[in-house]
């Protein structure tokens, strides 16, 4: 289904505010109960979800950016603002990591590790439950209208999933007598944590720099274009990221010796069709060129 971009903003603002009001209750939750109860690993996790919150602004505005029609300044529309912000939400999260890793090693070292209470372990259960049915509703949604600023935004749900596990086994290894793995949960939360950042980053890095997105489109779209009657040829075929969408140039070889009118016809069958192959395609530029052989012969 290709969106009306401002039916995709309302739908991606939606599971937006769903996204920060989820954050905005579990930094809050987690950091008082890692407090009360003393577990330097649920603080740290408290702290993910700080990040959480800023990452969520962020991707509000570029899901607000994105909506924006083309204007004379940038004719390709806004798509890219969407992989401006989730590069943004990877560095932010790489940053969070760095500074839960150094806090973890910092208690390590020092060796004053209290033991966390009870109210630590409802605190990092609670934080599962919740941010596991924000990574699934907030992927599909982003799935759904193709938003790699709400995908990012959801595997940051995900990844907090996992530092909440590992915060799990740290305060639970603590409350059975082993206080040190409550902040080498913290370390091992902030590892995990700079992995997923990471791939995001990489990922945004390559949109920005107009990866091709899909290969196995790219050939379909060219197999397709070669199956009309009177086009010889396929040169330069080229898939780049715009955003959500997906734009497409290309050269069509197209036998000898047809009128510039019967060219033009070509051409925009061809480009009707491949429009038809995926809804994220958004635009199609082809160049006519003629080919070796006339239409005689």
């Amino acid at each position: 289904m290709k969106w009306d971009r401002q039916e995709r903003y309302k739908i991606g603002r939606r599971a937006n505010r769903i996204s920060l009001g989820g954050n905005i209750f579990l930094a809050a939750f987690k950091l008082a109960a890692g407090f009360l109860g003393s577990s330097t690993a649920l603080i740290a996790d408290g702290v993910h979800s700080l990040s959480d919150i800023l990452s969520t602004l962020v991707i509000m505005v570029s899901l607000r950016v994105s909506a924006q029609p083309p204007d004379e300044s940038h004719p390709y529309g806004h798509g890219k603002a969407e992989s401006i912000g989730a590069k943004l939400v990877a560095l932010m999260l790489m940053g969070a990591g760095i500074y839960l890793g150094w806090e973890g090693i910092r208690i390590v070292i020092r060796g004053e590790v209290p033991v966390p209470g009870l109210i630590a372990l409802v605190g990092v259960l609670a934080s599962i439950a919740v941010k596991e049915g924000l990574f699934q509703y907030v992927s599909r949604v982003g799935q759904k209208i193709s938003s790699p600023a709400l995908i990012a935004d959801a595997w940051h749900h995900r990844s907090d999933v996992f530092s909440s596990l590992a915060a799990l086994i740290g305060i639970g290894g603590a409350l059975l007598g082993w206080p040190f793995m409550d902040p080498l949960a913290a370390v091992v939360v902030a590892l995990f944590i700079l992995r997923v950042g990471w791939k995001l980053v990489f990922q945004a890095i390559e949109d920005l720099m107009d990866a091709v997105p899909d290969p196995e489109l790219q050939e379909n779209l060219e197999e397709k274009a070669l199956s009309f009657k009177m086009v010889q040829g396929v040169e330069n075929l080229r898939l780049r990221p715009n955003g959500p969408y997906f734009l497409v140039d290309l050269q069509l070889v197209v036998v000898r010796g047809l009128s510039a009118y019967e060219a033009h016809e070509i051409a925009a069958e061809v480009k009707e069709s491949l429009m038809g192959e995926d809804d994220r395609i958004q635009d199609i530029l082809i160049h006519v060129d003629p080919g070796e052989i006339t239409e005689e012969e």
